[in-house]
């Protein structure tokens, strides 16, 4: 990429990186992050909930990203899963687009992350 991995670093060095700009800064210097994020995840300290799936895509320039809900099912109560876009700043943006029940895992992650000494306080 063209910009500096450390123009994300914020004012008080790559130790006060959220959990978001790390997650970017580590895909930038290593595509294999893509390949297994719940290990590109673990490598950061966090614990990764085991019922929750991650599917990482470094943003193409000539690509349109589309997520489409899943059917609702009669077993579910019929009941709509409510996604969620969660805009972070890391680089230009990172976006988390997730079912509303994950969002609390998400929370709990990025605390995770900035009491493991990782964040900046967001």
């Amino acid at each position: 990429m063209k910009d500096e991995p450390d123009e994300n670093a914020g004012s008080n060095g790559p130790g006060s990186l959220d959990l978001e700009q790390a997650l970017t800064m580590l895909a930038w210097s290593d595509p294999a992050l893509t390949e297994n994020p719940g290990a590109a995840l673990t490598r950061l300290g966090i614990d990764v909930p085991p019922a929750l799936r991650f599917d990482v895509r470094v943003q193409r320039p000539d690509t349109l990203y589309l997520v489409i809900p899943p059917v609702s099912c009669e077993e579910d109560g019929g009941e709509n899963v409510v996604n969620q876009m969660d805009l972070w700043r890391s680089g230009d943006q990172f976006v988390w687009i997730l079912p509303q029940d994950a969002k609390t895992a998400l929370l709990e992650m990025r605390e995770q992350y900035r009491n493991r000494g990782g964040g900046d306080g967001r």
